[in-house]
């Protein structure tokens, strides 16, 4: 999938050099939110997307990462026990510091969720028949991207390609998640790596807007409480 889909006239392809036209594509997101948004669900979906854009030198915009991974490699998941490949993409939480200083790194960390109330008491509607009510709600949430390399201009080139890949495709994550807001937040300035010697870092951090909705139906109807006697019909 293209950011275009009708194809550049002959003078905008004239100007890319041969060989160096990136071709952006992303996949058609799985359905994971069938259970509503969760923490776990949006880092995994966001390192789906990196995996996916950075295991094929085509997607990439930036020349000098795309060289990168052409020379040595696309993604190859953390655990593979050579630390080679052209990016480690993966959860903060299944870093291993002693893999960043073998190759540039994506590393995923979640912040803090907080509830945004839309009605009073949460409640949408309430069915007087049944007592079934229905609640809905916003979490409003944040993911940051560190990328991280040994060298600083790298982390500067890793950070931009992320950065333009999320911005290029925030309408399509944002569709295709059921999300009400998908964007990038703020990019934050380079620093130094503690956990790296000479290793950069600069965080890239996203905001997104999903909705919770659910319903709490009673064990039994309300009018199956209603119990009429035959005496008491006679009495009328």
């Amino acid at each position: 999938m293209s950011t275009c889909d009708e194809p550049n006239p002959p003078e905008i392809e004239a100007q890319f050099p041969a060989g160096s036209k990136p071709e952006n594509r992303v996949d058609k997101v799985s359905s994971l939110c069938s259970y509503g948004m969760r923490p776990h669900v949006m880092t995994g979906l966001l390192r789906q997307l990196l995996i996916g854009h950075f295991s094929d030198p085509e997607n990439i915009e930036e020349p000098r990462i795309r060289r990168h991974v052409e020379t040595l490699g696309a993604w190859r998941p953390s655990d593979a026990g050579d630390n080679k490949g052209g990016i480690l993409i993966e959860s903060i939480t299944r870093w291993s510091p002693n893999t960043a200083d073998k190759r540039p790194a994506v590393l995923i960390k979640r912040n803090g969720w907080k509830w945004q109330k839309q009605t009073i008491g949460d409640i949408v509607s309430e069915n007087l028949y049944t007592g079934s009510v229905s609640y809905a709600g916003m979490w409003e949430g944040s993911h940051t991207l560190y990328c991280l390399s040994s060298a600083g201009a790298e982390t500067e080139f890793l950070a931009t390609e992320v950065i333009k890949f999320l911005i290029n495709f925030s309408p399509l994550i944002r569709e295709q998640m059921d999300l009400f807001r998908f964007y990038v937040a703020e990019v934050g300035g380079i620093g130094e790596v503690q956990e790296v010697v000479q290793g950069y870092a600069v965080p890239v951090t996203v905001a997104y807007v999903a909705e919770e909705v659910w319903s709490l139906q009673p064990y039994a109807p309300r009018l199956k409480r209603i119990v009429f006697k035959a005496s008491d019909l006679l009495s009328c």
